[in-house]
Parts: structure tokens; C-alpha cells; sequence
């Protein structure tokens, strides 16, 4: 995956439009990015005023949700662009006029930045309004954690979109990171319940150290420490999240390294 020349803003930002307005005409790509976010956030309202590990499980899920988004939005959503744009010959083509590489990817990663960011606010205000939640204890943490849990989860598109075949597979080939932040990345349950050997192993998936981040950026308690929790100033929140961000450093080398060499520009070959 080699940029040629350097990302000028303005074409990148048409290329975004671009992007959004063809994931607006495509139903099926747009309810995957939009649709499931809003499908599981309306799942939380059951959830309200129940108890995990003493704390409110919507608000618990709901924080988990921040992160598990960019699994649409960003992973899901990338792989299907970039397969189906490769496979029709569009990024042949594109490589072909004015624009740079970085115009042509940075677009489409803008675009669904901004879907992404779209959804973190409007999520945000669900949990601090109908759930009965509270404004994030430290915003800059939390910011910091999505913005790296985002440059994961777009180099991990890249490198899937160049294993999978065609567009139709995209659904496909994406499942399994899906489930396995879900099930694993403690999105729906807390970490601390598993066998400690089960627990450390899923604080290596790609998702986990997002979720721990951002748990403890909202509610200014340490969610590393799955079993403790305990209340972090603003100093003690970040260094909290020191391991967090160490695993989200390792996963960003993985993903250059794959993305650059398994992302295609060109249609495979049989």
C-alpha cells in the first residue's frame, strides 16, 4: 500500500463526499455502517437499571459500544468499499487521474470517520440523557482511545479487504474479527468472570484495549484492573490506561505491516 504523493486535503474531502454519497444509494452497505449501531443501541434500554460487577449494564454496554461501533462504521464498512471499488476497477482508475494514493484512501477513511463520529456523539448523548449517565470523566482519554482504536481497526480493512475476493464475500470475511471482539473484548460483559489465562488472552484482541480506554475516560474508574475499578484523577486515568495503549502500539505495527502487504490495488487473480 504505497502513497506516491502527498494527501491534499481538498481532494481527499471530495473523495469523502464521494464515498458517503455512493454508501447512501447502497442500502445494504449503508444499514450494516448505520443500521446495526442503532440496532444495538436501542438493545441498552432493556438493560437500564440492571447490575453487572455492580454498575448500570446499559451504561456498561453502552460505554463497550463506543469502541465495538468502529466495527461497522470503520472495519466492516472499509472492507466492503475498497473490495468492491477494487474488483470494478475503480481504484485502477482513480491511480490513473490527478488524485495521489493518499487521496484515495484517506477519502474513503474520512468518510467513515466521519459516519463514526456521528454515531460516538449520538451515543454519548443517549447514555447521558434516556440511561441516565453522565458526561465522560476525562474527554481528551476518551478521544485518544477511539482515535487509536480507529487507525487499528482502518489498517485491519485494508489488509482483509486485500484477502478477500470480491465484494459479495466482504460479509464474510469480516465476521470473524466481529465476533471475536464481541464475544471476547468484554463490549457485552465484563473480562473479570473468565479463567485468568482466558482474560489475558482477550486482552490482546484489537477491540480490548479500546473498550478499557474508554470505560475508564467515561466513568474515571480503572478498567484495566477488570476486578477493582477503582476511582483514577486525570493523571491516574491515563496511566491506567499505559497497558491499554502498549497493546493498541503493538496492533497498529500489525496492521501496517499486513495492510501493506496484502492491500490491492488491482482485481485478483484466480
Amino acid at each position: 500500500m504505497t502513497m506516491t504523493r502527498p494527501l491534499a486535503g481538498g481532494a481527499a474531502l471530495r473523495v469523502a463526499r464521494l464515498d458517503l454519497m455512493l454508501l447512501w444509494r447502497n442500502r445494504t452497505a449503508l444499514f450494516t455502517a448505520a443500521g446495526l449501531p442503532v440496532l444495538f443501541a436501542a438493545l441498552l434500554f432493556p438493560a437500564h437499571g440492571q447490575k453487572t460487577g455492580g454498575m448500570d449494564a446499559a451504561l456498561l454496554q453502552g460505554t463497550g459500544h463506543l469502541g465495538f461501533f468502529l466495527l461497522f462504521a470503520v472495519f466492516m464498512n472499509l472492507v466492503n468499499v475498497f473490495t468492491a471499488r477494487r474488483e470494478d476497477l475503480t481504484l485502477k482508475r482513480l491511480r490513473g487521474t490527478a488524485l495521489a494514493d493518499a487521496d484515495i484512501i484517506g477519502g474513503g477513511v474520512l468518510a467513515a470517520l466521519a459516519m463514526y463520529a456521528v454515531q460516538v456523539l449520538a451515543l454519548l448523548v443517549l447514555l447521558g440523557t434516556a440511561l441516565g449517565g453522565r458526561f465522560p470523566a476525562d474527554p481528551l482519554l476518551l478521544l485518544a482511545g477511539l482515535a487509536g482504536g480507529a487507525a487499528v481497526f482502518a489498517l485491519l480493512a485494508f489488509a482483509v479487504s486485500g484477502l478477500t475476493p470480491n465484494a459479495e464475500l466482504a460479509q464474510l470475511t469480516v465476521l470473524p474479527i466481529m465476533f471475536a471482539c464481541l464475544a471476547g473484548a468484554g463490549v457485552m460483559f465484563p473480562l473479570d468472570g473468565l479463567p485468568a489465562a482466558l482474560e489475558e488472552a482477550c486482552r490482546w484482541l484489537p477491540l480490548s484495549p479500546v473498550v478499557e480506554i474508554t470505560r475508564t475516560a467515561y466513568f474515571g474508574r480503572d478498567f484495566h484492573d477488570h476486578a477493582a475499578h477503582a476511582s483514577v484523577g486525570f493523571a491516574g486515568g491515563w496511566a491506567a490506561c499505559l497497558p491499554s495503549f502498549a497493546v493498541l502500539a503493538v496492533w497498529l505495527g500489525l496492521g501496517r505491516a499486513m495492510a501493506g502487504r496484502w492491500f490491492r490495488w488491482e482485481p485478483r487473480r484466480a
